[in-house]
């Protein structure tokens, strides 16, 4: 339904974003008594903020058309659309309230994203590059391949796959941080690059 717009003003004065706007709420498509929202921040997501914001989610999260710098993310069970415009769409939301709350809590990645963008942090065809290639395998090819079952998963590859969605964390391998498994950190580090390591969790 349309209807008149709702503005929650979430940051104080000094961020890039500080406020959201719902614009419209309709029935959720995909699941009955659930809403889905379009939303507007307070200020457009030019530059390099969305880029920047792409390497703050596991990768298994994130689909990136670079071209139009439209970021998609399945998170917290839905799907959320981040433009260029400031504009936001999210689905399968309980209220508007939840919207809110959820959509807060990224305005804070948003503007820190702002921030590093800013000081010309490392955004550009290298992290797309690496994104393209970041797969289970390929994870998994970097791992100790011990079987451990340390990290809680029964295999590394399935340990590889909870890391891809953020499900697990790469400081729950234990191995990693042994001296003779040196070369898996690295190999690692060359894939994901120093955000995403950080991003999954590698805090070493």
């Amino acid at each position: 339904m349309e209807m008149d717009e709702i503005k929650y003003d979430v940051f104080e004065d000094g961020a890039l974003v500080n406020s959201v706007s719902i614009k419209k709420i309709l029935p959720c498509l995909a699941t009955k008594g659930r809403i889905r929202l379009s939303m507007q921040l307070d200020s457009s997501l030019d530059g390099n903020v969305i880029p920047t914001l792409v390497s703050k989610f596991p990768p298994g999260k994130v689909n990136f058309i670079k071209h139009k710098k439209i970021l998609t993310l399945s998170d917290y069970d839905r799907i959320i659309t981040f433009y260029p415009s400031g504009k936001i769409t999210l689905n399968n939301t309980r209220d508007k309230e939840e919207a809110v709350e959820i959509i807060s809590g990224y305005m804070g990645k948003i503007n820190e994203s702002y921030v590093e963008s800013q000081r010309g942090g490392p955004v550009g065809d290298d992290l797309f590059q690496k994104l393209s290639k970041i797969g289970p395998i390929a994870i998994y090819n970097c791992l100790p391949k011990t079987n451990c079952e340390k990290c809680g998963e029964a295999t590394c590859l399935a340990f590889a796959i909870k890391l891809l969605s953020g499900d697990s964390k790469i400081d729950q391998c234990s191995p990693l941080s042994e001296s003779k498994n040196k070369a898996c950190v690295e190999s690692l580090r060359d894939l994901l690059g120093e955000q995403l390591m950080k991003t999954l969790g590698w805090s070493k």
